[in-house]
């Protein structure tokens, strides 16, 4: 009996390329919904509606230009978005017709208001106390601009929805730090 022993990086991806279900479809899926099995794991969904397919011209690769409405985690993207670097990856699977309705509902998604500062971590806490003297100094909070963000700064006066605290965290094995005081 031989055992079987994977060489090669392993993947999470779990589906099909895109080059191979538009190519089985009829009008190459133009109008149909395909979901990348990465972004399910969020709450809301995450899909694309094909518009146009094109095909390239090199076959090695398998790649596939695929225009499509493109709505992650629950908000669609104003513009039409072409997918071609990421058609190879076997991680998109087709909606079956009779669940688009259903997968395709419209979340309301709920904005996270983040403090205008936070803590800083332990050590660089002490290494600015010895340098400017505060007790307890902060520092401001940026958050990147973009389409897919859900999160703003707090305005003044108004409490933030999410903590952001500063410390070691959870963990992997509590019992090593029972007679610690962290």
């Amino acid at each position: 009996m031989s055992v079987i022993k994977y060489i090669g990086r392993t993947t999470d991806f779990k589906g099909k390329p895109l080059w191979e279900i538009v190519g089985n479809l009829k009008n190459f899926g133009v109008g149909r919904v395909v979901v990348r099995s990465m972004f399910e794991r969020y709450p809301e969904p995450s899909y694309m509606r094909i518009v146009k397919v094109q095909a390239l011209p090199n076959e090695d690769i398998r790649k596939v230009r695929v225009t499509v409405e493109k709505t992650f985690r629950g908000r669609t993207y104003p513009k039409l978005v072409v997918i071609e670097s990421v058609s190879y990856k076997a991680d998109y699977r087709l909606l079956p017709k009779h669940e688009e309705e259903s997968y395709c509902r419209t979340v309301e998604r709920q904005e996270g208001i983040v403090s205008r500062e936070i803590e800083l971590p332990p050590l660089l806490r002490e290494f600015v106390h010895k340098e400017t003297g505060k007790i307890n100094p902060k520092i401001p909070v940026k958050i990147k601009p973009g389409h897919n963000n859900i999160y703003r700064l707090a305005k003044e006066g108004e409490t933030p929805t999410i903590e952001i605290p500063m410390g070691l965290g959870k963990p992997a094995s509590p019992n090593l730090y029972v007679n610690c005081d962290i």
